[in-house]
């Protein structure tokens, strides 16, 4: 299995539940006053896992 991420690379899953876990942990780390790049980083984990989401949802 893999996905695409917001810039473009391909990654490949091996473990599907253990990355659902992993990106569902990274996009809910916050900081008290986010600079752009945390955004930046926030929509990546966000799309991340949306895109597991929907590799998990096709696999039932």
């Amino acid at each position: 299995m893999k996905i695409i991420d917001l810039d473009g690379k391909i990654i490949k899953v091996e473990n599907l539940d253990l990355a659902l876990l992993q990106a569902d942990d990274y996009r809910h780390y916050r900081v008290t006053i986010p600079t752009e790049s945390d955004l930046d980083r926030y929509a990546y984990w966000e799309d991340v896992y949306q895109k597991l989401l929907k590799l998990k949802t096709e696999q039932s």
